[in-house]
């Protein structure tokens, strides 16, 4: 670890009054933390990118009229 990264590390620890291991715990913990986060919003990213086929599309439409006429009716 560089020199200058530990010094903040030793000083951040001082001002939470932690010794260091628990802060390189918590550093961590927050690390994995985004870094699951992360993956988790890029799958489903990916599985919401592709566009509706033409089933899904004309489903929606026929979905969409079937509630329009229903909340005409009331």
């Amino acid at each position: 670890m560089p020199e200058a990264l530990f010094k903040k590390a030793e000083e951040m620890a001082n001002r939470l009054e932690i010794s260091c291991s628990p802060l390189f715990t918590l550093a961590l913990e927050n690390f994995i933390r985004q870094y699951e986060n992360k993956q988790l919003l890029e799958r489903i990213n990916a599985v919401y990118s592709d566009a509706p086929d033409s089933g899904e599309s004309q489903y929606r439409k026929l979905m969409k009229d079937y509630y329009r006429r229903a909340l005409e009716g009331e």
